[in-house]
Formats: C-alpha cells, structure tokens, sequence
C-alpha cells in the first residue's frame, strides 16, 4: 500500500493544515452572513443576497474539507495516515503515545478531538483492524458518553 506521507509528524502537520482552512472557512461564512444580515437591515436586498451566497459558499468549501479528510480510501486519508503512522512509530505495530501526546500538547484544545480514535486504538494494534467508518464512529461514541 503506497503512503502519501512517511512519518506521524508529517501526516499531522497536513491534517492541521486543514483543519485551521476549514476553521478559516468558517469564519468566513459567519462574516458573509453577518454582512449580508446588516445590508438586510439597510434594506440594501441586493448585496445582502450576494453576501448571503458567500457565506453558503464558505460554509460548503468548508464542509467539503472535512468530506475530504474522511471519505477519501484509508491509504490518502491525512486522518487515515495519521493513524497508520501513529501505530507503526511505536514497531510492532503498537501505537507509540509519545508521538501523540507531544503532538496534543502542541495542538489547540479543538484538535485535541482528532486524537480520540488514535488513544483507543493503542488498546490494540490498528493494524489487526479493519480501519472503516464505522470503527472510527463507533471509537468517536465510545469516547463521547
């Protein structure tokens, strides 16, 4: 199987790459709304239609980021690299926590949520799974009750 990246670090840096142009997009929605929402009150229709259409447009760049990080085959997934690579650091396919916990203390407290699968993968080698979505969202529930 061929790998976009060649180490957790390098797999990381890409994944938060995107995750901080996904938060940009959002802010962007929410400053196209709010300027097509003020131009409405102005009763100035015509531009708070075409910055209402911004703001649509952000918001689904932005969704389409997150599409990307988890629906791509597992092999070109940054998500997906991540967890490869956090599980063959450690040799023998064992996750290796130091990688991860320095990559969480650097990390902002919303990207802390991307390391949930990869804690609980290091109760068992991902490599003896069947990395699919249904094993990252049933890893994602088991963390959120």
């Amino acid at each position: 199987m061929a790998h976009r990246f060649s180490n957790f670090a390098a797999a990381y840096a890409e994944l938060d790459l995107h995750i901080a142009t996904y938060r940009d997009m959002i802010d962007d929605a929410f400053g196209y709304a709010s300027n097509a929402k003020d131009y409405a009150d102005d009763g100035n229709w015509k531009q708070g239609i075409k910055f209402n259409s911004y703001a649509i447009g952000a918001t689904l760049s932005a969704f389409d980021i997150i599409f990307q990080l988890y629906n791509y085959t597992l092999d070109w997934s940054m998500f997906g690299e991540c967890l490869y690579w956090a599980s063959q650091e450690g040799g023998d396919g064992a996750i290796d926590m130091t990688a991860i916990l320095d990559a969480m203390w650097k990390a902002e407290p919303h990207q802390c949520l991307l390391f949930i699968p990869m804690i609980d993968a290091m109760r068992g080698s991902i490599q003896n799974k069947t990395v699919t979505s249904q094993y990252m969202a049933d890893a994602l529930k088991h963390f959120m009750q």
